[in-house]
């Protein structure tokens, strides 16, 4: 896997959890993440399953966001730093 493609990947899942709350266009945070069709995809699917679980949460704030985005985007973090953690 290329270095900075994990990095997109990362940032693809933020970006995509911004659609899934209404706040950017799927088009506006695919082209934010710089990735392909099908890894965008990737990254839409893992930010839904974010945003059906702090859906399901919304009392618990940004801290349960992070804690989400922290279990879709692990195996991303392990290309990076080899740890899951930059």
């Amino acid at each position: 896997m290329p270095k900075k493609e994990p990095i997109r990947k990362v940032n693809a899942v933020v970006c995509a959890y911004f659609v899934h709350t209404g706040h950017l266009t799927k088009e506006e945070a695919k082209e934010m993440s710089g990735l392909g069709d099908d890894a965008f995809e990737e990254a839409y699917a893992k930010a839904g399953n974010v945003f059906a679980k702090i859906g399901s949460e919304p009392d618990n704030g940004v801290n349960k966001l992070f804690n989400h985005l922290a279990h879709e985007v692990d195996e991303y973090m392990k290309h990076i730093s080899g740890y899951g953690i930059a």
